[in-house]
């Protein structure tokens, strides 16, 4: 039997206390001091989901002061014409690279809104068979059969915003998409406030961003249970601020992204920490940060059994280091622990 643990991330919230595996399945979660030497101290939870990630960009050194147009506005944008020249394995590269960070900060899975269509969608599928691909088709006109090919291989739809794509065109390929029941996914109010009524309309999975919403926009997005991914960091170098207090009190499920590789490492507790830097700044409070950064990413993804740590479960599990309370694992620096069961021979 293998123990992890000083306190666990639970249905009921976090307990003093550690779990028990056997055979690569959590075989219990008990309270109080463990019996033997833990594999880990710390906290234990399921591994994180990244909600919001372009890994491709990961090589790409970006000068400061461009705007978001310049930047990541296809088809133009510095990225887009950067991914457009580098080669397949200069590519593939840059997302296991990518890939391999990921993994050692803790995260189970990052959510890729992958350009390229459907050789972008297979390159990443080789380079990290975990991640959640979400396709962007490569033609500006509908094509039915380009969409399916990338649903093939891809687990959903992520395309840019309302605001670089004729509205029929979204509306199709949110259509066919969840025909097929895939994800679809859309950026929303980046640069500019956007039609909150036709983005719902779309029926997505989660929306990214919202730095330029309303309150009446981010109600419309609680009251249809649409989640807010949000991207802190990346939203700093174009000088902006998501209105994190306003999400909150208007009842918006949000969960975390990092976003362009070429803007932020894959490290979400560098994303909480930029988090609740700028929640506190705006009188909010910081009480929910280990769900936003945890469990709401989760939530997208999975039923509500795999949500937190539960007996039964595959023993997949991260164990961040403690610097004091629970909410202490955003400030310690010390390597994150990912368990993996063993293989059995």
């Amino acid at each position: 039997m293998d123990v992890l643990g000083s306190s666990v991330l639970t249905e009921d919230g976090i307990i003093d206390g550690y779990v028990c595996i056997e055979e690569g399945v959590v075989a219990s979660i008990e309270e109080g001091v463990p019996p033997q030497r833990p594999v880990a101290a710390g906290l234990v939870v399921p591994p994180l989901v990244n909600a919001h990630t372009h890994c491709a960009d990961a090589g790409l050194k970006i000068p400061q002061g461009l705007t978001i147009e310049e930047l990541v506005t296809p088809p133009n944008g510095l990225k887009h014409m950067y991914l457009r020249a580098l080669g397949e394995n200069d590519l593939i590269k840059n997302m296991t690279g990518y890939a391999e960070t990921s993994r050692s900060n803790g995260i189970g899975t990052f959510i890729d809104f992958r350009e390229g269509g459907e050789k972008g969608c297979i390159a990443l599928r080789k380079a990290c068979p975990e991640a959640v691909i979400l396709g962007r088709p490569l033609s500006k006109e509908y094509d039915q059969k380009e969409v399916s090919r990338i649903l093939k291989v891809a687990d959903g739809i992520g395309l840019s915003s309302i605001s670089d794509v004729d509205h029929a065109y979204i509306e199709k390929v949110a259509d066919q998409t969840r025909e097929q029941r895939k994800i679809f996914s859309i950026h929303a109010s980046e640069r500019v406030r956007e039609d909150i009524d036709f983005i719902l309309s779309l029926d997505p999975a989660f929306v990214v961003h919202m730095v330029e919403a309303t309150d009446s926009d981010l109600l419309k997005c609680a009251e249809a249970e649409v989640p807010i991914v949000v991207c802190v960091r990346s939203n700093r170098y174009f000088k902006k601020t998501p209105p994190l207090k306003r999400m909150s009190e208007c009842g918006v499920d949000i969960a975390m992204g990092t976003d362009n590789a070429m803007l932020c490492s894959p490290d979400m507790r560098a994303e909480a920490n930029a988090f609740k830097e700028v929640l506190l700044s705006q009188g909010g409070s910081a009480e929910d940060i280990l769900s936003q950064m945890i469990t709401n990413g989760r939530k997208i993804l999975y039923p509500n059994n795999k949500i937190h740590v539960s007996a039964g479960m595959t023993a997949e599990l991260t164990v961040f280091p403690l610097a004091g309370p629970h909410d202490g694992i955003l400030s310690s620096r010390d390597p994150v622990f990912r368990y993996k069961p063993k293989k059995r021979r």
